[in-house]
Parts: structure tokens; C-alpha cells; sequence
């Protein structure tokens, strides 16, 4: 049977993670549609990880030019240098936060980096680290202190982003996992309290000691911010790869009942059962974590396979911050949805006052206004409209994106329905 570019990849992907996955024969005579997967590859922010890989088959194959592949290696390892020189930002924080004391909780970023065979294999945007509200001022003033600066416009309550230029490192400075988000499902993730210091654990990431969430809460929040990204924008396989090393390095550590318990809580369950089915399937993540759990899989499988295959991306526009306003209060469960049709549509554009994004909060405040934010948000939209000219969505692809995003969390069980 011919495999396809999406089968190659996946391929590829186990071959790096265990070493012996590129079948002798057939495939390796099937022509690679170089272009195609590096488009993938490139979406999916793998290009460190799958270097390796590409080149040992390009070694039997032969089917991508030798230019091609030295171009690549090149861009590889300016990528992993960066990276290796953002773990030096961290160690050199680390150092200064033992020194005076102040308590910091690393998650997601290095953790996870190191299940990978290099950790600069897996890069990142920035690193997240948790403090206490009581200690953030000192921690604020460490960071300064190493070279980092404030950067005020993206900075939020609950997450002071810092950026070292010389390091080309960000660094998201957390008093709470969930950031600003607000809602039903917030308060359940507040009460299932993720990190504290009876739970978090003493560890070694990517050479450095840290402190981090306990197994079974850092997959909880993996989950959680994995769900997030998608609602609101949509992600990638690279997602598979964090929770598939997770899980397997980790299960015995983890106390899976709870787990499943807390899915239920958060009405996540659907999605998981989905995601780890495409984890055990293309990545061999152990299938033991469905021990003691009835599940029930269908076609959603497939249907968020090709969602993370193209990273929420629709006619080649992202997704990304243009729908992030609409599809929020979905995602933290503060609105229903509408019933597919006419009447979902049209929220898209009149949304209620449950779905009004967290900016035209003086309409929550004052429902009368509701129809002076749907004025304000009509306004702002013609601005960027005219700013970002064709890479912009028009009303009505602005509309059957959002729609097709809640009907696929409709599909994944993420939603309140009327």
C-alpha cells in the first residue's frame, strides 16, 4: 500500500524517538514529496526534531538534493543554539532565585524538552515559570537583575513577560497556571489546586535542578493547555510528541484514576480519549493509560488528526488571534454554544454577553450596552481589516472558521450546548 506524506511523517517521527522504525523495502522506493512535508514540518515547529531523521532516509533513499539537506542542517543547528543559549538564560535565573531564596516552579518548556533525544531538538517561544504573589516582586527584580526587561504590552495580571535580547529568551512569569482566563472551567482547575508545595516535586531538566508539578497535575495542566491552544487557535502534532514522552517516561508516577477523575471534572474526557488514540496509534504512547477507563471512539479521531496535521490553519490564513475573542468564553465555559446553523452563525457576529470577548467588559458590566459593543468590535475590525489587507479574513471567512472551530469542539465534547 502507498504511504502518504502525513504516513512519513509520523514514520519519521518514530524512527527519531526510537530508532528503528523506517521499514527496509517499499517505502524507501516510494518517491517523498520533500516539499510537502517540509510545509508540515515547518507548521509544526519540528524542524530540530525531524533533522535526524530526514537525513538517515535521505541516506537510503536518496530523493531529497544534497543542497537541500545541507540548507536544512544549517537552519537546524542556528534553531538548537538558540535554544541551548535560553537554557543558560534559565540557569543563570535559577542560580539567582536560590540565592535569595525565592521559590520557582518550572512547567511545560524544559520538562518536556527533556524527554526529547537532544532537548535543544524541541524549540520553544518562551519559558513559564510559576511564583507565589507573595514572592513575584522579588522575582520580578531577579530577572532584571539577569538582563531582562519588561515588555509591558503583553504582559497581563497574572503573567509578566520578560525578554533578554542578548539572549533572545522570553520568559512568562506566571502567579497563576491559567493565566486571566475566567469561568466555570477555571474554577475547577483552581479547586484541583495543580501546583503547591505538598505536591510539586524536586527534578533535573535539561541539566538543571528545578522544581515542577506533581506527574499526575503536570499532565492535567498539559492537557489543559493543549485544549486551550486548540479552542482558540488550533495546534500541532509537536503536542503528540510532548504528552506521548510524558506519559511513557512517567506512567508509573501517575495515578491515571485521578486523572481520568479530573478530565470528567473539567468535561475533557472526549478530547483525551481522541488525542491519546492518535498518540498510541502514530507514536506508540503506551495504551495502558485506558486501563480501568471505558471509552468510546469515532470519527472525531480522524477529524482532530487533520486539525492538528494543519494547525488550526484554513485557506492559508492562522486562525490564531483573529478568532481568539470568540472562541474564549467557549473554551472556559462560560457561554453555550448555539445549535449548528443560522442561529450559530449569527452569534459568530452578535455575540451574547456570555460569549463577548473579556475586552468590551463594559458591556458585561452594563448589559444595555451590548449593542454599542457590537458597534466597537464591527470598528476594530474594519481597522485591521484595512491594515492587514488580504491576510486578513473578510466576514464571512472570519465566520465559517469560528464556525468550523466550534463545531469541532462541539465533535471533541469541549462545549455547553443551548
Amino acid at each position: 500500500m502507498r504511504t502518504t506524506t502525513i504516513d512519513k511523517l509520523f514514520m519519521l517521527c518514530r524512527s527519531h524517538l526510537y530508532g528503528n522504525d523506517i521499514p527496509e523495502g517499499e517505502s524507501y522506493e516510494e518517491d517523498l514529496d520533500y516539499q510537502e512535508l517540509k510545509k508540515m514540518i515547518k507548521e509544526n515547529s519540528l524542524s530540530a526534531f525531524m533533522y535526524k531523521a530526514i537525513k538517515e532516509y535521505n541516506d537510503h533513499n536518496k530523493s531529497i538534493p544534497e543542497e537541500e539537506i545541507e540548507k536544512y542542517g544549517s537552519v537546524v543547528r542556528s534553531v538548537m543554539f538558540r535554544e541551548l543559549t535560553k537554557n543558560h538564560g534559565i540557569k543563570i535565573i535559577c542560580q539567582e532565585a536560590e540565592k535569595s531564596g525565592i521559590r520557582l516552579v518550572f512547567f511545560k518548556g524544559i520538562l518536556l524538552a527533556d524527554l526529547y533525544p537532544q532537548y535543544a531538538e524541541r524549540t520553544s517561544s518562551d519559558s513559564d515559570i510559576l511564583v507565589s504573589e507573595e514572592q513575584k516582586e522579588e522575582a520580578e527584580k531577579i530577572l532584571i537583575k539577569c538582563g531582562y526587561v519588561k515588555n509591558e504590552e503583553h504582559s497581563k495580571v497574572h503573567v509578566q513577560v520578560y525578554v533578554n535580547e542578548g539572549l533572545n529568551h522570553v520568559v512568562e512569569l506566571h502567579t497563576r497556571l491559567w493565566e486571566d482566563y475566567t469561568g466555570p472551567r477555571i474554577d475547577i482547575l483552581s479547586s484541583i489546586e495543580l501546583s503547591c508545595p505538598q505536591t510539586d516535586i524536586r527534578t533535573t531538566a535539561c541539566g538543571l535542578e528545578v522544581n515542577t508539578l506533581g506527574y499526575e497535575k503536570h499532565l492535567v495542566y498539559q492537557l489543559f493547555h493543549i485544549i486551550k491552544h486548540f479552542s482558540l487557535e488550533g495546534i500541532g502534532i509537536r503536542y503528540l510528541i510532548d504528552t506521548t514522552l510524558f506519559v511513557n517516561r512517567y506512567f508509573d508516577d501517575i495515578d491515571f484514576d485521578l486523572f481520568w477523575k479530573h478530565m470528567d471534572m473539567l468535561g475533557y474526557t472526549k478530547f483525551v480519549e481522541a488525542f491519546f488514540a492518535i498518540c498510541i496509534k502514530e507514536l506508540r504512547m503506551t495504551d495502558r493509560v485506558y486501563e480501568k477507563h471505558a471509552y468510546t471512539l469515532d470519527h472525531s479521531v480522524d477529524d482532530l488528526k487533520m486539525d492538528l496535521l494543519r494547525v488550526g490553519i484554513t485557506k492559508d490564513k492562522v486562525a490564531s488571534w483573529q478568532i481568539m475573542g470568540a472562541m474564549e468564553a467557549y473554551f472556559t465555559g462560560e457561554a453555550k454554544a448555539a445549535k449548528a446553523g443560522f442561529r450559530r452563525r449569527l452569534s459568530m457576529v452578535f455575540p451574547s454577553l456570555d460569549a463577548l470577548p473579556k475586552t468590551y467588559l463594559y458591556a458585561r458590566k452594563y448589559p444595555i450596552l451590548l449593542p454599542f459593543a457590537w458597534i466597537h468590535r464591527a470598528i476594530k475590525y474594519l481597522i485591521r481589516r484595512k491594515d492587514h489587507k488580504e491576510e486578513f479574513f473578510s466576514v464571512g471567512e472570519k465566520i465559517d472558521v469560528g464556525d468550523r472551530r466550534i463545531s469541532l469542539m462541539d465533535e471533541l465534547g469541549l462545549l455547553n450546548n443551548d
